[in-house]
């Protein structure tokens, strides 16, 4: 059943078609949408409850973030009828849009917004710009480019197919519409591609990669945008932690922010872009919308991604959309060093500390991140030799994810016996490689059907050059897909379906465009493309 389907361009819910790129641990009694109704013990308390059906494992409630409800500074506020806050006429200084987040999202946004001649100010929490794209490999989802010609029909069927045949269909022609136009105006302002990749899911090789010679993918796209927003004259205010959007009568009025002089509010003259990333680091949001395990994932995102604006929207009234589906694992990852690493990818096999491999490495890697979940103690060790080591490190990705620890011998018994020391059994350890490498020498894969190095891409190859390597890993996010319910010009919707006049999101902190799965490069595509959006409408008042 799903909760109050709005009735703009989702697909009605029917049942799942399982196949083999159908993972079968989505819920069924998980919620999709919610769009009437509200949630228990929230700071939208003002909103009549949630009657939720009988499910057959019931969602926990959800409950408020402690900095809300409290008073900061001495104005005088009245509630409105929605929950949220009613503003006075007081104002500390005043712009045509504010946008809260500086990743790509928010300064995409921002960019956008400058150029239909909008004043702008960016909020953003951190001391740093650049939110979680600064540590992303940022390949970006695109068709009918320079690089990869294929069409917006076939990206939009690859997109349908890899979530699940859940989603919000509108988002996803949206993206691909908006897609060969935001690869040419990534190039105007000086981030450009030199390859594609194919990664699972994909008929074609629609992920984008930057060349990553003078800083690591989206580190890259973050320093252009910015450079290209102040060039706009944009304002961009970092350390200030925005902590409510206010109206002003039937709309959005202004940004309450805490910054090193205290408390400050902004009149936002035209609308607010929501765009602070999702809430990987916030352990009570996890609780209450994510799935039993889900606590267990390591964070490899920014510091600011605590859901500040899931909140400040809920706080209005806003509907969120595929919460529970979106909090999922997406990269293995160190944990002494808190490094994603995709050796995988290259070549590696993924072992359980009973020296067994437990899927098909060349699967999506929230797929594997699942069953990684699911191993004893929901820890694993990439094994891998020289060469894997060395393609690895060639790649966009290998220059993200990296700075882990990795345990190195000269020999495979030698490297069994230092995963041992790390509790893994030398030889399950011994025996999994060795039969690994008979398999390629023989009829292939036949445990897992592994065929590609990823996907559908790249031959595979045994692990036999010396020295051999390992990293232990356990499950952990660079992303969750879940947020805000909005419509095709990134407008905010409330919990009734109603649009939220002056509020937009973009990027993680929206919800229904990944629906029930994920495709590779659109996490950071989401947000230039959606982000370009929301800054156009944002501007028009």
């Amino acid at each position: 059943m799903v909760l109050g389907v709005a009735p703009y361009g989702r697909r009605q819910h029917r049942p799942m078609r399982l196949t083999k790129r159908t993972p079968e641990y989505h819920p069924v009694w998980s919620p999709r949408k919610l769009t009437s109704g509200s949630i228990r013990d929230c700071s939208c308390g003002a909103l009549p409850a949630l009657r939720m059906p009988a499910p057959t494992k019931p969602p926990r409630s959800m409950r408020p973030h402690p900095s809300y409800g409290r008073c900061h500074g001495p104005r005088r506020v009245a509630r409105c009828s929605s929950g949220g806050q009613m503003m006075d006429n007081s104002h500390d200084e005043v712009a045509d849009v504010v946008i809260i987040g500086s990743g790509a999202a928010g300064m995409m946004a921002a960019v956008e917004a400058a150029d239909a001649g909008s004043s702008v100010l960016v909020l953003e929490s951190e001391e740093q710009t650049g939110g979680s794209t600064r540590l992303s490999g940022a390949y970006v989802a695109l068709c009918e480019t320079p690089l990869e010609a294929g069409s917006r029909e076939e990206l939009y069927e690859d997109l349908i197919h890899s979530h699940h045949d859940d989603c919000q269909e509108d988002l996803t022609r949206l993206y691909v519409d908006e897609a060969p136009g935001t690869f040419l105006r990534l190039e105007q302002l000086g981030i450009g591609f030199v390859r594609t990749f194919r990664f699972a899911h994909m008929s074609r090789p629609w992920a984008h990669e930057l060349s990553g010679e003078e800083m690591a993918g989206g580190a890259e796209i973050v320093t252009r945008l910015e450079a290209a927003a102040r060039e706009r004259g944009v304002r961009i205010q970092t350390g200030a932690r925005a902590r409510r959007i206010l109206m002003d009568g039937s709309r959005i009025g202004a940004v309450e922010y805490e910054c090193a002089s205290g408390t400050r509010r902004i009149r936002a003259a035209n609308g607010v872009v929501i765009a602070t990333g999702g809430f990987t680091r916030s352990p009570e949001l996890i609780r209450n919308f994510g799935r039993p395990g889900a606590e267990g994932i390591l964070p490899l995102t920014g510091q600011g991604s605590r859901g500040d604006g899931l909140l400040m929207g809920m706080g209005l009234g806003a509907g969120i959309s595929y919460m529970t589906l979106g909090v999922a694992p997406t990269a293995p990852s160190h944990p002494e060093t808190g490094k994603g690493a995709m050796v995988l990818y290259a070549g590696a096999i993924a072992l359980n500390r009973s020296g067994q491999r437990f899927c098909r490495e060349s699967d999506l890697y929230i797929d594997t991140c699942w069953a990684l979940l699911s191993q004893p103690g929901a820890v694993c060790a990439q094994v891998y030799d020289s060469r894997m080591k060395a393609d690895y490190s060639a790649t966009m990705m290998g220059k993200v994810l990296t700075g882990f620890r990795e345990l190195e011998a000269a020999t495979i018994e030698g490297l069994a016996q230092a995963l041992a020391a790390e509790g893994f059994d030398a030889e399950g350890v011994r025996a999994s490689i060795e039969r690994y490498n008979a398999q390629l020498a023989g009829a292939g894969d036949v445990d897992f059907d592994r065929t590609h190095l990823v996907g559908d891409a790249g031959a595979l190859l045994p692990i036999a050059e010396p020295p051999f390597h390992a990293v232990i890993c356990q499950a952990g996010t660079t992303h969750f897909n879940g947020g805000l319910t909005v419509d095709t010009s990134m407008n905010v919707r409330t919990v009734f379906g109603e649009q939220i006049q002056g509020l937009y999101a973009a990027g993680e902190v929206t919800g229904g465009f990944h629906g029930a799965g994920y495709m590779s490069g659109t996490f950071v595509g989401m947000a230039l493309i959606f982000g370009r959006v929301a800054g156009r409408y944002a501007s028009r008042g």
